[in-house]
């Protein structure tokens, strides 16, 4: 009886471990973003508002952010005088809901001359559309070389979806501009951190 229950044991355990086995040796980061590297080389699952002769964004290779591999970047590009390009992605509704929300980005600034700035957004909204939290307005930010900015916020009860735009904005100056590099977007809900996925917790399951 012993040896079979052992072996039932035993086979459960490795059932378990397959699908673990990839994630004990990374952090358990699950993206609620698409094409958050923009590693498709485009823009795929991204938004962008504010596009004129002056202001645009694309995707460049041979440039990537710091906190993960990859070999492009989202390049915001705002030569225009008193005008907001932003770059947008609101997740599926309900591939969110209320809780905390954790997020990080790379960030690097080219020009924000004469008035222009960097702002990021994180909304949680709920069914139907209507801002009811997130992060508030993020910002300005100065990163002159490629920097990881991440932190966190909770999202109320009858969160249904999350929204993130980055806003490379100028103002009503002329020369205003705002050029800036974007990569490693992330948006992440509930997951659990690599050390919390040990033989101990698995183990705990069976007692």
């Amino acid at each position: 009886m012993q040896i079979r229950k052992n072996l039932v044991i035993g086979c459960i355990l490795s059932i378990l471990i397959l699908p673990l086995s990839g994630a004990m040796d990374r952090a358990a980061a699950e993206n609620l973003l698409l094409n958050g590297d923009f590693e498709t080389g485009d823009l795929t699952g991204w938004l962008v508002y504010g596009q004129t002769a002056l202001s645009d964004v694309t995707v460049q290779s041979g440039d990537n952010g710091p906190s993960a591999p990859g070999m492009y970047n989202a390049f915001m590009n705002n030569q225009a005088e008193a005008l907001g390009l932003t770059l947008k992605q609101v997740t599926p509704a309900g591939f969110a809901g209320p809780g905390a929300v954790t997020y990080a980005y790379d960030l690097k600034l080219d020009q924000a001359d004469a008035g222009g700035v960097l702002f990021v957004e994180i909304f949680a909204e709920q069914d139907g559309g209507g801002v009811i939290g997130g992060s508030g307005l993020m910002g300005p930010y100065w990163a002159w070389e490629w920097t990881t900015y991440s932190g966190s916020f909770v999202a109320p009860a009858n969160t249904a979806f999350l929204t993130i735009q980055i806003m490379a904005n100028t103002g009503a100056n002329t020369g205003s501009n705002c050029v800036v590099h974007v990569d490693n977007v992330i948006l992440d809900q509930g997951t659990v951190d690599a050390d919390e996925m040990n033989w101990g917790g698995i183990k705990a399951l069976y007692r």
